[in-house]
């Protein structure tokens, strides 16, 4: 066999082999959680998602980000993450947790996601800083970030509000008591879906605790609190 046809089986196989790494990574299997009533898909790109009894753990690998710079020009899309695809007006909230070490852009969020240039992303993460606090980005084709002050605890509760296509974003330390945090519409003709995901786009692992998740269908009453 000449070195060309041999070059050409090993290209090949390589493809073959990353095709079905890249398969792999992908959790066809649906996950069912009580507290929410729709089946969630799994994405294990750098990274990986744990379901266990009504809690998620997702360890997200170095290099994974959620990211739009201000221009579009640069994106990143590969976090691990758990996904489901609502229906209607909704109430979408959980308990976020991680032990933070020295490097920043770690964290955890719940998200809004239609495709890589249209998302919304609430986070609770370690800022360059060095301190715990609040996030959020909102893509539409360019990112825009904005910055939403500090925590003094490894816990923060999160919610995700939905009413028509607009979404608001709500922090709390005790899941009683909300803060209102930003308010926007993401108009889109790709299917939206919602739920968990995790970063370190520097670190080599770092894992996110979501626990006490709750989901309610309707509108909610009271605009300052989600409820």
């Amino acid at each position: 066999m000449n070195n060309f046809k041999c070059s050409i089986l090993l290209l090949s196989a390589c493809l073959l082999s990353a095709s079905t790494f890249a398969e792999d990574k992908q959790n066809k299997t649906p996950i069912t959680l009580k507290s929410v009533p729709y089946e969630m898909h799994a994405d294990n790109q750098f990274g990986e998602v744990k379901v266990k009894g009504e809690q998620i753990d997702i360890l997200a690998l170095k290099g994974s980000d959620l990211f739009t710079n201000t221009t579009g020009a640069k994106n990143a899309d590969n976090t691990p993450r758990l996904l489901f695809m609502p229906e209607g007006d909704f109430i979408f909230s959980a308990k976020v947790s991680a032990v933070f070490g020295e490097t920043p852009y770690d964290g955890g969020a719940l998200i809004v996601y239609a495709d890589s240039k249209h998302w919304g992303k609430l986070l609770f993460e370690r800022f360059k800083s060095g301190k715990i606090g609040i996030a959020t980005t909102v893509s539409k084709g360019s990112g825009d970030d904005a910055y939403h002050g500090t925590r003094d605890t490894s816990h923060q509760y999160l919610k995700i509000v939905r009413y028509d296509s607009s979404y608001i974003f709500y922090t709390s330390q005790d899941g009683k008591e909300w803060n209102f945090i930003r308010h926007f519409e993401l108009k889109t003709t790709v299917p939206v879906h919602v739920g968990f995901t995790a970063q370190t786009p520097m670190a080599d692992r770092f894992t996110v605790n979501f626990s006490e998740i709750k989901y309610r269908a309707g509108r909610f009453t009271n605009f300052w609190q989600g409820e």
